[in-house]
Order: structure tokens, then sequence, then C-alpha cells
């Protein structure tokens, strides 16, 4: 990076950060190219057990998109992370709850699928761990859409803070 501090904080969030989450981070990494330097994108689960590695599944989406998620271990949100988010994507309405109930602001956490509005809500991020390969491969379909739907609120709060 090349400062100390990140221009913007994106977290992903879904319940045992084994699938999801981790996905998602991944994939806005990838679209965020070069700005990706100025921006800390993480991953963490509301129910997640810490240090599992991401799923088999997971891996295996990843890898053919090109993406490693070897080294990926498993983190819970805790307030201070939700907290130093500029943006917190769930991937459900419960993650929502969940993360309210730790302070983060409601107004930086969204639920991926309806963000910004309109959305698209009939496109939902369903958790994959422990279905076949085809569901794990509909899970990334669907989060690669969200993805480019959100990249440009996101550069466009990096061009913002890099004005002020």
């Amino acid at each position: 990076m090349a400062s100390a501090e990140p221009a913007v904080r994106v977290l992903f969030v879904c319940t045992g950060n084994t699938c999801r989450s981790p996905l998602a981070a991944a994939s806005l990494v990838n679209a965020l190219g070069e700005d990706a330097a100025r921006v800390e994108v993480l991953s963490a689960g509301t129910s997640a057990r810490e240090g599992q590695p991401a799923s088999e599944g997971t891996r295996y989406v990843a890898t053919r998109a090109g993406m490693d998620l070897e080294s990926h271990r498993a983190r819970r949100a805790t307030t201070p992370l939700v907290r130093a988010a500029d943006f917190v994507f769930v991937m459900e309405p419960l993650h929502r709850v969940a993360l309210e109930a730790l302070g983060a602001p409601r107004e930086r956490v969204h639920v991926l699928s309806e963000w910004p509005e309109p959305g698209d809500p009939g496109l939902p991020v369903s958790d994959p761990f422990g279905g076949s390969r085809e569901a794990y491969e509909e899970c990334w379909h669907r989060i690669q859409q969200h993805v480019r739907r959100i990249t440009p609120a996101v550069r466009e709060a990096l061009r913002a803070r890099n004005a002020s």
C-alpha cells in the first residue's frame, strides 16, 4: 500500500466466513484493479470459527476464477472491525441484525443484493456451505454480479477521500 492508512475500508460478512464473504472480498479486489491498493477489503462471519480455512467448494471456484484463497482463515465479526469499515456488505438481513447488535452504524451496513438501491433483491446470495459444486458456482456468479454493481460506489468513495 502506498500509505499506512487505507483510504476506504470494505468489510464483507456472512455466517461462517468460509464461503460467501471471502469470495466477495476477493471479487472486489479483482474488480478494483489498481485502486485495490488503496482499499482495505476484509471479510468476517457472524458465527465464524476462528482460523477455519475457506471451504473446499469456495477454494474450487476461486481457483477457477484465478484467485487464491488457500491462505484464507475465518475470523469472527467484532465491534472494532465493523465500526472501522466505511462499507459493510452482508449476505442476508439477519447478518445486518447481528452487526447492528455489535454497534455497526446502520447507514454503513448493506445487504449485498439490495445495494445500491434498487439493487437486485431477486438475486440473493444463498449459503452454499456443504452443497454441490454447482451451488458454489451459482453463489460465485451472484457475488460477481453484485460486486460489479457496488464497485463504482467504492471507487467514488475513494475519489471523495482523495479529494478531501
